[in-house]
């Protein structure tokens, strides 16, 4: 390119073509030009060349980046067509029908790093690798993941059985993108190695979370697949049913799309109200829930929480907090030639945890409602298989743990189920469940940063309507080595 500069204006010959462009204007393209070519050259210096010791600290991802400059100000069409910007957008940002200005690249971040093919997305890689080893006394369902136990043989038949499986190993990725209107961008992806029916006790890929998100310190929103705004409460145990159908409700993952809002009168106290519609109906953990549809409309969640004390660990959580949550909705069931039969949705949980010091603590959750199946109540039973109508159920959990040391810590706990005998079909297909509950004790060892190794014993009982099916109880014990990164 040939420019002369005739102040304020600067003829560039492009080929054949002479333009007039304001000075000013063809500066800017230029530094990004030049901005962008830089950028391209390190990476295919760093792409071309082998990974040494060396390199790797003289390399200005170890000794410190400086993200782009995103101040510039808004570049005309005109000018963005000579930096070949097309219609969709360019280097420059505009979308030739308006002045848009650039947004600003994420923050660089310490190596090692994923390269991301937007500049304006970080994105860093977690997950663990975990195996398994479940040995139980009586069947649960499923093996590998004990929900509830099947009834007793009653031809009295060994029914000892064993689980080794890497199915709870999982993958996630953290994004933090550029902020905006006062607002961080990000999001977050998780999945596991079950398929996308877990009773069904075979490998596969389960999507547990994908969602984007817009947040501050006041207001948090966010789309996608999400876990339960009603009762989120969860006990420290090493299966992934982690109590559910024992009286662990919530905690299911489902699309939804939630407004969260923070009060801080002060630094030790903060109140959080959260509101969410969600899909009505999850049959990612028993097929049998795909028999149910929804009545055209989401369901909808609320919780209210309040959390004293200073933030502290990883996850920054207060030393105490209590929340009620709840959640309404409707469900359809149709049996041709009969007319559909409707069934209300609706729940209330209290979920509480306190850490009375840095080694002990206590956290719980009761709740009580109606066709809570699909949010891991009622033993996942929906609905009446004859009536078709709504189980009520109620129940809870209570766990303490103590940590021994920094890197030792145990969790002893008690979980309950108890749908509603009213409720239920007195069918032998049916094999409604009337009660299941779990007693249980864990010692995890961290054995440093990356590896853990823990032990778990664990006692079922679980009981069943139909005279024909026997109770079932028995002890399980479940070993697991994981590896974080």
């Amino acid at each position: 390119m040939l420019a002369v500069s005739i102040a304020p204006l600067t003829v560039a010959a492009e080929g054949d073509t002479l333009v007039a462009v304001p000075s000013e204007q063809l500066r800017q393209i230029q530094q990004e030009l030049a901005y962008l070519r830089e950028k391209e050259a390190e990476r295919s210096t760093r792409e071309n060349t082998p990974l040494t010791v060396a390199s790797f600290l003289d390399s200005p991802c170890h000794v410190g980046c400086e993200s782009a400059t995103c101040d510039s100000p808004c570049v005309a069409c005109d000018a963005c067509r000579m930096a070949d910007c097309d219609s969709q957008g360019g280097l420059c940002g505009c979308l030739c029908h308006g002045c848009v200005r650039p947004i600003c690249p994420a923050p660089c971040v310490d190596c090692p790093r994923v390269t991301m093919l937007s500049p304006y997305f970080n994105i860093n890689v977690f997950g663990a690798l975990k195996l398994d080893m479940i040995f139980s006394n009586p069947r649960s369902v499923s093996e590998s993941v004990p929900f509830f136990l099947a009834p007793t043989s009653a031809s009295g038949y060994e029914e000892s059985t064993v689980s080794i499986h890497a199915r709870q190993s999982t993958i996630g990725a953290a994004f933090s993108g550029p902020e905006f209107g006062g607002f961080q961008s990000g999001g977050q992806m998780i999945a596991m190695f079950f398929n996308d029916n877990v009773i069904q006790d075979t490998y596969g890929f389960l999507p547990l979370q994908a969602y984007g998100e817009l947040k501050n310190e006041q207001w948090r929103f966010s789309a996608g697949l999400q876990f339960d705004v009603f009762a989120p409460g969860i006990p420290t145990v090493l299966p992934f049913s982690a109590l559910a159908a024992s009286g662990n409700v919530g905690n299911s993952f489902r699309g939804q799309l939630r407004l969260e809002r923070f009060f801080n009168p002060s630094s030790e106290v903060q109140w959080t109200a959260q509101m969410a519609l969600s899909e009505p109906v999850n049959s990612t953990i028993d097929p049998t829930f795909r028999l149910l549809e929804d009545n055209g409309w989401p369901n909808v969640e609320g919780r209210i929480a309040l959390g004293l004390g200073e933030r502290s660990g990883a996850l920054s959580l207060r030393p105490f907090e209590m929340g009620l949550s709840g959640v309404v909705g409707e469900l359809r069931s149709t049996a041709v030639p009969n007319p559909p039969v409707f069934a209300d949705v609706w729940g209330g949980a209290v979920d509480f945890r306190a850490a009375f010091n840095k080694s002990f603590g206590v956290l719980g959750e009761v709740y009580t409602g109606k066709a809570l199946g699909t949010y891991n109540g009622a033993i996942l039973q929906n609905i009446n298989s004859v009536t078709l109508e709504g189980v009520r159920s109620s129940g809870g959990f209570i766990e303490t743990y103590l940590y021994l040391s920094r890197r030792l810590h145990t969790h002893i706990g008690y979980g309950i189920d108890d749908p509603n005998d009213d409720d239920l079909p007195d069918t032998l297909a049916a094999a409604a469940r009337t009660k299941n509950q779990t007693y249980y004790t864990n010692l995890l060892w961290d054995v440093n940063q990356t590896f853990r190794i823990g032990f778990e014993f664990a006692y079922r009982d679980t009981e069943y309507k139909s005279t024909l099916l026997r109770d079932n109880q028995g002890a399980g014990f479940h070993t697991q080595l994981q590896w974080s990164f």
